[in-house]
Protein backbone atom coordinates (compact mmCIF):
# COMPACT_ATOMS: atom_id res chain seq x y z
CA UNK A 1 0.00 0.00 0.00
CA UNK A 2 1.48 3.36 -1.09
CA UNK A 3 0.90 6.60 0.80
CA UNK A 4 1.87 9.65 -1.27
CA UNK A 5 1.04 12.87 0.58
CA UNK A 6 2.09 15.91 -1.47
CA UNK A 7 5.66 14.64 -1.75
CA UNK A 8 7.57 11.35 -1.52
CA UNK A 9 10.97 12.86 -0.72
CA UNK A 10 12.47 14.37 2.41
CA UNK A 11 11.42 17.94 3.15
CA UNK A 12 13.93 20.71 2.41
CA UNK A 13 12.41 24.19 2.55
CA UNK A 14 15.56 25.75 1.04
CA UNK A 15 14.65 24.28 -2.33
CA UNK A 16 11.78 26.79 -2.50
CA UNK A 17 14.02 29.78 -1.75
CA UNK A 18 16.70 31.56 -3.77
CA UNK A 19 19.97 29.65 -3.62
CA UNK A 20 22.06 32.58 -2.38
CA UNK A 21 20.16 32.54 0.94
CA UNK A 22 21.65 29.18 1.85
CA UNK A 23 25.11 30.74 1.81
CA UNK A 24 24.27 32.51 5.07
CA UNK A 25 25.08 29.97 7.79
CA UNK A 26 22.61 31.38 10.32
CA UNK A 27 19.74 31.47 7.82
CA UNK A 28 20.58 27.97 6.57
CA UNK A 29 20.64 26.55 10.10
CA UNK A 30 17.20 28.05 10.75
CA UNK A 31 15.75 26.61 7.56
CA UNK A 32 17.30 23.19 8.21
CA UNK A 33 15.57 23.13 11.61
CA UNK A 34 12.27 23.98 9.94
CA UNK A 35 12.84 21.26 7.34
CA UNK A 36 13.45 18.69 10.09
CA UNK A 37 10.20 19.58 11.87
CA UNK A 38 8.23 19.54 8.61
CA UNK A 39 9.68 16.10 7.82
CA UNK A 40 8.60 14.77 11.24
CA UNK A 41 5.05 15.97 10.61
CA UNK A 42 5.02 14.47 7.11
CA UNK A 43 6.09 11.06 8.42
CA UNK A 44 3.63 11.26 11.32
CA UNK A 45 0.69 11.93 8.98
CA UNK A 46 1.69 8.95 6.81
CA UNK A 47 2.03 6.73 9.88
CA UNK A 48 -1.43 7.75 11.14
CA UNK A 49 -2.93 7.01 7.72
CA UNK A 50 -1.39 3.53 7.78
CA UNK A 51 -3.26 2.70 10.98
CA UNK A 52 -6.57 3.09 9.12
CA UNK A 53 -5.88 -0.12 7.18
CA UNK A 54 -5.28 -3.53 8.77
CA UNK A 55 -2.78 -4.48 6.07
CA UNK A 56 -0.41 -1.64 7.10
CA UNK A 57 -1.36 -0.95 10.73
CA UNK A 58 1.22 -1.35 13.53
CA UNK A 59 0.40 0.39 16.82
CA UNK A 60 -3.18 0.85 15.55
CA UNK A 61 -3.76 -2.92 15.67
CA UNK A 62 -4.71 -2.56 19.34
CA UNK A 63 -7.84 -0.61 18.37
CA UNK A 64 -8.72 -3.02 15.54
CA UNK A 65 -8.45 -5.98 17.89
CA UNK A 66 -10.56 -4.21 20.52
CA UNK A 67 -13.35 -3.65 18.00
CA UNK A 68 -13.30 -7.29 16.82
CA UNK A 69 -12.82 -8.79 20.27
CA UNK A 70 -9.40 -10.28 19.70
CA UNK A 71 -6.54 -10.55 22.19
CA UNK A 72 -3.41 -11.23 20.16
CA UNK A 73 -0.90 -8.65 21.44
CA UNK A 74 1.59 -11.44 22.18
CA UNK A 75 1.74 -12.46 18.50
CA UNK A 76 3.95 -10.98 15.75
CA UNK A 77 2.47 -8.05 13.81
CA UNK A 78 2.02 -10.01 10.55
CA UNK A 79 0.12 -12.78 12.32
CA UNK A 80 -2.08 -10.27 14.15
CA UNK A 81 -2.98 -8.68 10.81
CA UNK A 82 -3.85 -12.03 9.26
CA UNK A 83 -6.07 -13.04 12.17
CA UNK A 84 -7.87 -9.71 11.98
CA UNK A 85 -8.47 -10.14 8.24
CA UNK A 86 -9.83 -13.63 8.89
CA UNK A 87 -12.20 -12.24 11.51
CA UNK A 88 -13.34 -9.41 9.24
CA UNK A 89 -14.07 -11.74 6.32
CA UNK A 90 -16.00 -14.18 8.46
CA UNK A 91 -19.29 -12.44 7.78
CA UNK A 92 -19.09 -13.15 4.05
CA UNK A 93 -20.49 -16.18 2.26
CA UNK A 94 -17.96 -19.01 2.43
CA UNK A 95 -17.12 -20.62 -0.89
CA UNK A 96 -14.31 -22.99 -1.83
CA UNK A 97 -12.11 -20.13 -3.07
CA UNK A 98 -12.98 -17.87 -0.14
CA UNK A 99 -12.13 -20.56 2.43
CA UNK A 100 -8.87 -21.25 0.60
CA UNK A 101 -8.04 -17.53 0.75
CA UNK A 102 -8.76 -17.42 4.50
CA UNK A 103 -6.72 -20.58 5.20
CA UNK A 104 -3.73 -19.13 3.37
CA UNK A 105 -3.82 -16.08 5.61
CA UNK A 106 -2.63 -18.26 8.51
CA UNK A 107 -0.73 -20.91 6.52
CA UNK A 108 2.83 -19.54 6.01
CA UNK A 109 3.63 -21.10 2.58
CA UNK A 110 0.39 -19.53 1.22
CA UNK A 111 -0.21 -22.48 -1.13
CA UNK A 112 -2.88 -24.53 0.66
CA UNK A 113 -5.62 -25.89 -1.61
CA UNK A 114 -9.25 -26.41 -0.59
CA UNK A 115 -10.96 -29.10 -2.63
CA UNK A 116 -14.66 -29.75 -2.11
CA UNK A 117 -16.85 -32.80 -2.69
CA UNK A 118 -14.09 -35.32 -1.95
CA UNK A 119 -16.78 -37.43 -0.25
CA UNK A 120 -20.36 -37.12 1.01
CA UNK A 121 -20.59 -33.72 2.75
CA UNK A 122 -16.81 -33.45 2.99
CA UNK A 123 -14.00 -31.31 1.67
CA UNK A 124 -10.22 -31.53 1.84
CA UNK A 125 -7.53 -29.00 2.78
CA UNK A 126 -4.31 -29.97 0.98
CA UNK A 127 -1.00 -28.71 2.40
CA UNK A 128 2.60 -29.61 1.61
CA UNK A 129 4.12 -28.82 5.04
CA UNK A 130 2.98 -29.20 8.63
CA UNK A 131 3.36 -25.49 9.43
CA UNK A 132 0.60 -23.87 11.49
CA UNK A 133 -1.76 -26.86 11.31
CA UNK A 134 -3.44 -25.86 14.57
CA UNK A 135 -4.17 -22.41 13.15
CA UNK A 136 -5.49 -23.96 9.94
CA UNK A 137 -7.81 -26.24 11.91
CA UNK A 138 -9.03 -23.36 14.05
CA UNK A 139 -9.81 -21.17 11.05
CA UNK A 140 -11.55 -23.99 9.17
CA UNK A 141 -13.68 -24.86 12.22
CA UNK A 142 -14.80 -21.25 12.53
CA UNK A 143 -15.73 -20.60 8.92
CA UNK A 144 -16.74 -23.92 7.35
CA UNK A 145 -20.46 -24.71 6.96
CA UNK A 146 -21.62 -26.63 10.03
CA UNK A 147 -22.89 -29.66 8.09
CA UNK A 148 -19.56 -30.35 6.38
CA UNK A 149 -16.66 -32.42 7.63
CA UNK A 150 -13.10 -32.03 6.37
CA UNK A 151 -9.72 -33.70 6.12
CA UNK A 152 -6.31 -32.02 6.19
CA UNK A 153 -4.21 -33.88 3.64
CA UNK A 154 -0.43 -33.69 3.37
CA UNK A 155 0.73 -33.63 -0.24
CA UNK A 156 4.37 -34.33 -1.12
CA UNK A 157 5.74 -33.65 -4.60
CA UNK A 158 9.11 -34.79 -5.84
CA UNK A 159 11.09 -36.22 -8.74
CA UNK A 160 12.78 -39.11 -7.00
CA UNK A 161 11.87 -42.74 -7.40
CA UNK A 162 9.60 -44.32 -4.80
CA UNK A 163 10.16 -47.94 -3.79
CA UNK A 164 7.48 -49.96 -2.05
CA UNK A 165 8.58 -53.07 -0.18
CA UNK A 166 6.28 -55.82 1.05
CA UNK A 167 6.15 -59.51 1.88
CA UNK A 168 4.52 -61.99 -0.51
CA UNK A 169 1.91 -64.15 1.17
CA UNK A 170 0.50 -65.94 -1.89
CA UNK A 171 1.63 -66.23 -5.49
CA UNK A 172 -0.24 -67.75 -8.43
CA UNK A 173 1.78 -68.50 -11.55
CA UNK A 174 -0.04 -68.95 -14.86
CA UNK A 175 2.08 -70.16 -17.81
CA UNK A 176 0.66 -69.36 -21.24
CA UNK A 177 2.04 -71.26 -24.20
CA UNK A 178 2.31 -69.35 -27.49
CA UNK A 179 0.25 -70.46 -30.49
CA UNK A 180 1.89 -72.62 -33.16
CA UNK A 181 2.19 -69.73 -35.58
CA UNK A 182 3.60 -67.33 -32.94
CA UNK A 183 7.29 -67.92 -32.34
CA UNK A 184 7.54 -65.01 -29.95
CA UNK A 185 5.43 -62.39 -28.18
CA UNK A 186 6.06 -58.79 -29.16
CA UNK A 187 5.82 -55.95 -26.67
CA UNK A 188 6.12 -52.21 -26.91
CA UNK A 189 7.99 -50.09 -24.41
CA UNK A 190 10.23 -51.15 -21.56
CA UNK A 191 9.43 -54.46 -19.88
CA UNK A 192 10.39 -54.54 -16.23
CA UNK A 193 9.63 -58.24 -15.70
CA UNK A 194 8.03 -61.12 -17.68
CA UNK A 195 5.99 -63.78 -15.91
CA UNK A 196 4.75 -66.85 -17.85
CA UNK A 197 3.48 -70.31 -16.93
CA UNK A 198 2.36 -73.74 -18.11
CA UNK A 199 -1.15 -74.95 -18.68
CA UNK A 200 -1.10 -76.11 -15.07
CA UNK A 201 -1.68 -73.64 -12.27
CA UNK A 202 0.45 -73.92 -9.21
CA UNK A 203 0.03 -71.91 -6.03
CA UNK A 204 3.05 -71.08 -3.99
CA UNK A 205 2.65 -70.06 -0.34
CA UNK A 206 5.30 -68.30 1.73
Amino acid sequence: MIFNLLRTYKVDVLRYLPKFLSKDSTFKATQDSLSEEHEKQRLLIIDICKQLFVESATWGLDDWERVYGLHNKHLPVDQRRNLLLVKMRGTQTITESKLQEIVNLVYPPKNAIVRENTGPNTFKVIVDTIDALEEVRRVVEIYKPAHLSYLISHSLAGRVGIRIIGAVSQVERIHIMPQEKDNHIETRGAVARVIGAVAIREKVHY
